[in-house]
């Protein structure tokens, strides 16, 4: 892992704090000394070349965005979401990716980070995403499909893909509240603490469009997470 020289205590006013995490050294320097020509506006704290390095700095430096590499060697990016966001969970995620298909599209939409560009896009484009991703918005970019917030890409790709993306983790809670297990009992079984529990049933519900335990166990039969007479 690659940190910057300077100081990274003192937050600048205005600044934009980044972590970017590619697998290729060329990319991730580009992308760092590029934005270091605008140090009032671009604060890069570390490049990264793996997700594991990305979840050390992240928790490390707890950044305003991660800039994250889809294709990485030890981990994909979005299987290192959820982890991410237990380390950093104020940190926005703005995912790349050099090789998009429709699902993988629709992978990217569902799967929690706040945007997603095309490494064919143009620079002007990747700090347009950059600057919305950090300020709250959602920019998912891509030359097939265009500028969209989240809400159309779901819906332009819900025909696309049978199911929302689910990490094992999620797929396990599921399951478990589909048997009617408490938060208490959830955490219990899979060595997690009830608050975490809590947390993924808060990003399910949100994940999944239900508004309680009732609607993640109607998702959990209707996708055969659980069979139907399953229970404690």
């Amino acid at each position: 892992m690659a940190i910057a020289p300077r100081s990274v205590d003192i937050k600048k006013m205005d600044s934009v704090r980044l972590v970017i995490a590619d697998d290729h050294t060329f990319m991730r320097d580009l992308m760092a000394r590029t934005l270091a020509r605008q140090r009032a506006r671009y604060e890069v704290l570390a490049t990264v070349g793996t997700a594991a390095e990305a979840i050390a700095a992240c928790e490390q430096f707890k950044p305003d965005l991660l800039v994250l590499d889809i294709n990485l060697p030890d981990q994909n990016g979005i299987d290192a979401l959820p982890k991410l966001k237990r380390v950093a969970p104020r940190t926005r995620v703005l995912l790349c990716t050099g090789f998009p298909t429709d699902d993988r599209i629709a992978d990217l939409a569902r799967s929690g980070a706040h945007g997603f560009v095309e490494k064919t896009n143009s620079w002007d484009e990747f700090l347009q995403a950059i600057e919305r991703v950090s300020h709250g918005e959602y920019y998912f970019r891509s030359h097939n499909y265009g500028i969209a917030s989240e809400s159309r890409w779901l819906r332009k790709h819900e025909q696309t893909s049978v199911a929302p993306y689910l990490t094992p983790r999620e797929k396990e809670i599921i399951a478990l509240i589909a048997q009617g297990y408490t938060s208490k009992e959830i955490g219990t079984r899979l060595g997690i603490s009830m608050a975490t529990v809590e947390t993924h049933r808060t990003n399910l519900m949100a994940k999944l469009g239900v508004r309680n335990a009732v609607g993640i166990a109607s998702y959990a039969f209707q996708r055969g997470l659980v069979k139907p007479g399953s229970h404690i």
